[in-house]
């Protein structure tokens, strides 16, 4: 029970599969508000990562060609999947709410509609109702004429205020900073990251390269990289943001036309989408102070591109590098995910339009169940 006037306290567990399936992420987190200043703290408690099985990763994948009738029966499916994986890891007894961010399998803004797998009244459910739940953060945002992401922003200007930029490093990369103008918080979509290192890793047989040592031996292919450069999504200004729908229209298509000719070695490959992703990465940075988080930190060679001095086919700024605890480098999504959600129950703004570009800022998400405002 709280007390009046004391700093309010809450037990989250956060819940989030990035686009590169490469497993979905449960952290145990708790959350604190100082009743004297108002500021938020957070640290998380127990993390773990459940591997997706790869008849789901098929499944999913599947779905951008599916059925309405697929749609719904996939989400109750992975609904009932993911809370089985949490009954198996998770004591219920401390948890004050649930926040499930859902798969990502469609996103159109500019359409005015987004897709996440997943239903929280069916994950609701399947834990018997035992705690409430959060549920379909990005809709409220996209309907309201924004991008719906990156959501991590608020999150990051909330609970890492000593960083002057968080970047996290999965299937796209994505970045947050303070706007240098009127310091409000701005955020968007870098370009790709792990979806397209890892699918390149697949032409050797990979699941991906390892601490990037495929990537290292090989040679940057000086026209490819120019090209990925050279991309219209890249000369757009923020806020913006990025889908599978987009790897597949403009990305996979520029080394198509490039391989139809030659197919270039896989180490080459990943040599050129290293850099460019790096590149891409120290132009969005520009030398600040930022805190790494996401698969893509373990990329030793990905972490070198960024630190290192300018080069041919490495430009931009290079970074100062903060690697925090391993459980924040692969947990801090999950984590945001959970005060997202905590921000949602307690009918506060869990989105800014000065990062998603929406006509207002916003409470996004839906509540299944009764949640108690006073906290732990």
């Amino acid at each position: 029970m709280a007390i009046e006037n004391a700093n309010q306290e809450f037990v989250v567990l956060g819940m989030m599969s990035g686009t590169s399936l490469d497993g979905l992420d449960l952290t145990v987190s708790h959350f604190i508000q100082n009743a004297d200043s108002g500021n938020w703290s957070g640290r998380i408690e127990s993390f773990w990562t459940v591997p997706i099985p790869e008849e789901w990763k098929v499944r999913i994948t599947a779905l951008t060609e599916g059925s309405a009738v697929e749609w719904h029966k996939a989400s109750v499916d992975w609904s009932e999947w993911c809370a089985g994986q949490i009954k198996a890891f998770v004591n219920f007894d401390p948890i004050d709410l649930i926040v499930f961010s859902g798969q990502t399998v469609f996103h159109r803004p500019e359409s005015g509609w987004t897709g996440q797998l997943g239903h929280g009244a069916a994950l609701h459910a399947a834990i018997d109702c035992q705690v409430p739940i959060v549920s379909d953060l990005r809709s409220l945002d996209v309907s309201l004429g924004g991008q719906g992401a990156p959501l991590v922003p608020v999150a990051d200007a909330l609970l890492y205020p000593e960083y002057e930029a968080c970047l996290n490093l999965g299937g796209f990369a994505n970045i947050s900073c303070s706007h240098p103008e009127d310091g409000t918080r701005i955020a968007w979509d870098i370009g790709p990251c792990n979806l397209v290192l890892n699918h390149l890793a697949l032409r050797a047989g990979r699941a991906f390269d390892e601490n990037g040592c495929m990537a290292a031996t090989g040679e940057v292919h000086a026209g490819l990289w120019s090209q990925w450069m050279s991309m219209t999504y890249h000369e757009r200004e923020a806020p913006k943001s990025l889908g599978t729908e987009w790897l597949a229209s403009e990305f996979w298509p520029i080394l198509k036309i490039l391989e139809e000719s030659k197919s270039l070695e896989t180490n080459d490959l990943l040599a050129t989408a290293s850099a460019y992703i790096a590149s891409q990465i120290r132009l969005a940075a520009c030398g600040k102070k930022t805190l790494i988080t996401g698969g893509g930190a373990h990329n030793l060679e990905l972490l070198k591109l960024l630190r290192g001095v300018r080069s041919t086919f490495v430009v931009g700024d290079e970074i100062s590098v903060v690697l925090p605890a391993a459980n924040v480098i692969d947990g801090k999504e999950a984590h945001a995910f959970g005060f997202l959600g905590l921000l949602r129950a307690l009918g506060r703004d869990n989105v800014w339009n000065s990062v998603t570009g929406a006509s207002k800022n916003n409470a996004g998400g839906a509540l299944w169940g009764y949640f108690d405002q006073r906290g732990t």
